[in-house]
């Protein structure tokens, strides 16, 4: 029978008490940069420094920190780097082999940005084609895309885990994701649920050509994160029975390109105390059944021009067996106005033809801003309870 410790874990507590640091117990997932530190400092594990720092891989610029990087981490199981605080050029992706670490001193203090000449999509990876393996984590680092690549992270499943499963469950936290000219952060494959059972928390992402989140990965669990800027959209949660909680999207959508805060395109999604501000389309977009939205705002998202209501709501439906339940309105002065002018909330719930079996609870308060219009747009089906107080 497997043992279900986590052999990364003993195998890093070992090697920092056997050369004398004095490290807790590292946290599920992966390791705070102070515990990073400390075990680069000792030897326990490799670590990646400007040219003549004394770090175990020094970077070579002209051909770019994620040549150190990758050859810290190699291509075999259970390894671990820590990137010293400072911004490093990268000229190709960093790539993540099976249960592997890549480690920063914080999302602002190491950063990664592309280089001119950039060859790869994304600049942290997982190897193509048939690559089994599973369990990496990416952990206090900051990616600046340069509008020279497309995802700052692009974590694919393609075949069934080897070492590891049924979960692939990637773990990315407080990463920053900046400029990329596609998806800041892209989870999926096409093996069963792809990066299956992932952690995603207290990340950011903005600026990006693309989604913010693009959640192709099913059983997924996202907490604490943020977007703002992204002409794509906030999250695209795709992957079927995502967890979302806390988090929130401003500023998504382009002139003539409205793009919501939240999409909602896959079965039994569960979103919890999130919020969509400020944006060029609708706040929350639900088009997959069998979800629940709990105790979410919808605060001045729209295009705000005559005929754009289904555009220009804060909760926008078209599916059936849906709960729903939260706030939507328009404030004095709000909206993507810096995006497009006139930009706000013209309904607070925009029915599509077909919805049904609908629970829906919603306010909105009195003295609502221009250019709200209704509360309702549409209607629901016979099967369903719609209430929206304002």
């Amino acid at each position: 029978m497997q043992d279900k410790r986590s052999d990364r874990r003993h195998l890093l507590r070992a090697a920092a008490v056997t050369a004398g640091a004095a490290v807790a117990a590292p946290a599920l997932g992966g390791i705070t940069p102070a515990q990073a530190a400390a075990l680069a400092s000792t030897g326990a594990i490799p670590w990646v420094g400007p040219a003549g720092s004394g770090a175990t891989y020094e970077v070579d610029p002209t051909v770019g920190a994620q040549d150190a990087i990758n050859a810290a981490l190699g291509s075999t199981s259970q390894r671990a780097v820590f990137v010293a605080p400072g911004t490093y050029t990268v000229k190709a992706p960093v790539m993540l082999y099976d249960k592997q670490a890549l480690i920063g001193a914080g999302p602002l203090v190491t950063m990664l940005r592309a280089g001119s000449g950039f060859s790869g999509s994304a600049l942290v990876s997982t190897p193509s084609g048939t690559f089994t393996g599973s369990r990496q984590c990416v952990t206090d680092i900051g990616l600046d895309a340069a509008n020279l690549v497309a995802n700052g992270i692009n974590l694919q499943m393609n075949s069934t885990p080897s070492t590891y499963g049924p979960d692939p469950a990637p773990w990315v936290t407080r990463v920053f994701v900046t400029r990329t000219t596609g998806d800041g952060i892209y989870l999926g494959g096409t093996y069963a649920g792809g990066q299956r059972e992932f952690k995603l928390t207290d990340c950011r992402v903005e600026d990006s050509g693309g989604w913010a989140y693009n959640l192709q990965s099913s059983d997924g669990f996202v907490s604490g994160c943020s977007s703002q800027g992204c002409s794509g959209g906030g999250y695209l949660i795709s992957g079927g029975n995502i967890k979302v909680w806390g988090s929130k999207a401003y500023g998504t959508g382009a002139p003539g390109a409205p793009k919501p805060a939240f999409r909602l395109e896959s079965a039994r999604a569960t979103v919890v105390g999130c919020e969509a501000q400020d944006t060029v389309g609708n706040g929350f977009e639900i088009v997959a059944a069998n979800c629940t939205v709990s105790g979410c705002t919808a605060d001045s998202t729209g295009v705000g021009s005559t005929g754009t209501d289904d555009n220009s709501a804060g909760f926008y439906v078209a599916t059936s067996a849906l709960s729903l339940e939260g706030s939507a309105f328009q404030r004095s002065g709000g909206g993507a106005s810096w995006l497009v002018s006139g930009a706000g909330m013209r309904c607070a719930l925009y029915l599509a033809s077909g919805a049904d079996y609908l629970s829906v609870r919603l306010v909105t308060g009195a003295g609502r801003a221009a250019p709200f219009q209704r509360l309702i747009s549409g209607t629901a089906g016979t099967h369903s309870s719609v209430s929206v107080l304002g």
